[in-house]
Formats: structure tokens, sequence, C-alpha cells
């Protein structure tokens, strides 16, 4: 559930095993949570993903190739580039020297206060609010760049990416779901490479129960999330999130730090 809302899935990843003392999960075992996180997100935006990937296609049968420029589809692979690229590149970087929880309580805060302050300028220009189809590749691009940054542990994809969409004027519903559609390319890719990994080094006999278990368990609970945040947003502000991942990385830095 915390890799869809907004209170970084990998502070909570780095808090729990430490707690419980549980080993490391695993290369397969993270695989197929990126392949259950992926079908959610496919089940939940079904008609959204059809309806945009039907317009791209037409679009580009009918030889309408200027019109490209402007397709959500084309956006959305477009924007997926800056955090495909920043994960080639710094993925090794990262995972070695930023997964201290001093770095992941740092970012819970800052990252969450981001969103407070996205929030509260959302409702400023509430009037000027667009439908996501009215971005240009400029807030795109914005919104690209920010889901970058999630791959500094304590983020949040998709907090960083919902804060650069009220930035944007997209309202909250809007920003959930432009930050979720976002997701797909990258979460396909991450997952593709990582069952390439699995693939190669084999899956034992045993592991298959608790894999099956892994990915029921990453799809449902990614759908129920996906649900509870759109309905909690209807009604309320990011509020309740950003005053808990404030709450949680003070309490990383004091069971971890002191």
């Amino acid at each position: 559930m915390t890799e869809f809302l907004p209170i970084s899935s990998s502070g909570h990843l780095i808090l729990v095993p430490r707690l419980l003392k549980w080993p490391d999960q695993g290369l397969a075992f993270d695989a197929i949570l990126h392949l259950g996180t992926l079908m959610a997100i496919l089940l939940f935006f079904r008609s959204d993903l059809f309806r945009i990937a039907r317009g791209s296609l037409l679009t580009l049968m009918n030889g309408r190739r200027a019109e490209l420029a402007r397709d959500p589809g084309v956006m959305i692979l477009v924007g997926s580039i800056p955090a495909g690229v920043a994960g080639v590149l710094f993925d090794d970087f990262i995972e070695t020297h930023l997964r201290s929880a001093i770095i992941v309580a740092a970012a819970m805060i800052i990252f969450g206060v981001l969103l407070w302050v996205s929030d509260r300028y959302s409702e400023q220009v509430r009037k000027q609010i667009r439908q996501i189809e009215a971005l240009g590749w400029r807030e795109v691009l914005v919104i690209g760049f920010a889901q970058a940054l999630a791959l500094i542990p304590g983020t949040s994809r998709s907090g960083v990416t919902i804060t650069a969409g009220l930035f944007s004027k997209l309202n909250r519903e809007l920003a959930i779901r432009f930050s979720f559609l976002l997701s797909a390319p990258i979460t396909a890719g991450a997952g593709a490479i990582k069952l390439l990994h699995v693939v190669h080094k084999g899956v034992s006999a045993g592991e298959g129960l608790y894999l099956m278990v892994g990915l029921l368990a990453s799809m449902l609970s990614g759908i129920l999330a996906i649900k509870l945040l759109l309905s909690l947003v209807r009604y309320y502000t990011f509020d309740m999130f950003v005053f808990y991942r404030i709450g949680l990385g003070i309490f990383i830095l004091i069971l971890f730090v002191s």
C-alpha cells in the first residue's frame, strides 16, 4: 500500500524489516512485487490506458504525426524517460550511498513539506485548474524529472509526482491519475529488468508459493490504496499524509540516528 500512497515505500521498507528483524527478501520477491504493482495500475486505470493507447494508435495510423506532439500517450512515454535514464545511471550509487536512515528521514520530511505547499498552491489557483490533456511539454517534463527524484529513498514516487502535478495546476484527483499513468512505463521497465535477472539466476522450487502470495498481496493492496487515495482527496487535503511523513521521518531519526 505504501507504494501507492504518498508516504514513501522505501522509508517503510527500511523501517519495518529493521524493527521486526526480517532478512532481505531477495531479488525474486522484489521483481514479483513490481509485477503486482504494475497489474494494479493496469487493472484500475484500464479505461484511461485503453483510451490513451487507442487515441495514439489512431493518430499514428491516420498519419496525423503533427498531433503526436500533443498526444497524451506520447507525453506519458516521454515523461517516463528521465526516471528511466536516472535509474540506469545512478541506481548503483543510490543503493550504495543513499539508503541511510538520515537521508530517508530527511527526504520524508522535506518532500512532505513540499507536498503541503503544492496542495495549498492548488487551492489558490483553483479557477485555473486544467485537464491532463491540456498539459504542455514543460509541465510533463517537470513531472517526469520529479519522478526521477523518487529514486532517492524516502521521497515517494507518487508523492513527488503528485506534488509536481499540483504545481502544474492539476487538481488533486487529476494529479493522482497522471502520477499513476506516468508510473506504468517505468514500473514495467524496472520489473522487466529484475525479472530478467531472476530468470538468469533461476528460482528454487520452494519459492513459488510465497512469490504468488506476494504478487496477489501487492496487486490487491495496490488497488485498495489507489481507491482509498482517490476517495480521500475528494473531501480532504493531503495534510494527513504530510503529518504522517513528518512524524515518521522524526521517528526514524530518533530510532536510528540518535
